[in-house]
């Protein structure tokens, strides 16, 4: 399976609402940003709502860190892990995967089902 595939697009309504909840409880700097961030590719598998960002729809795929790790639960209550990478200067990947190995992922977790996995480490 490659790594991504080309998807050169506006981000859609409920990917804005799910990073403009993201930002707000973990990296309120960059909340500014969401509405300039452009998709460009797609996780190749081409199912998972997976995506990689741009500041243009020419910008190259970067790699970043780990800087956002949260769990969340699917229309089926399957468990989502939701990793988001990025640089210091923006996001650059917002990754959903199957916990358990055993769902397909195919649609955004339920934003009221969140939860940091860091806090969860400390509760």
């Amino acid at each position: 399976m490659k790594y991504s595939i080309p998807d050169k697009r506006e981000l859609t309504k409920s990917e804005i609402e799910f990073l403009t909840y993201l930002f707000g409880k973990e990296k309120s700097e960059w909340t500014n940003l969401i509405g300039n961030l452009k998709v460009i590719a797609r996780c190749g598998c081409g199912k998972c709502p997976t995506i990689m960002f741009g500041k243009t729809f020419d910008s190259e795929i970067q790699k970043g860190n780990l800087i956002i790790d949260y769990t969340g639960k699917g229309q089926n209550g399957e468990l989502v892990g939701i990793s988001l990478f990025g640089t210091d200067q923006m996001p650059t990947e917002l990754e959903f995967y199957s916990i358990d190995g055993e769902s397909d992922i195919t649609e955004l977790p339920k934003i009221d089902t969140l939860k940091s996995i860091n806090k969860n480490l400390t509760e």
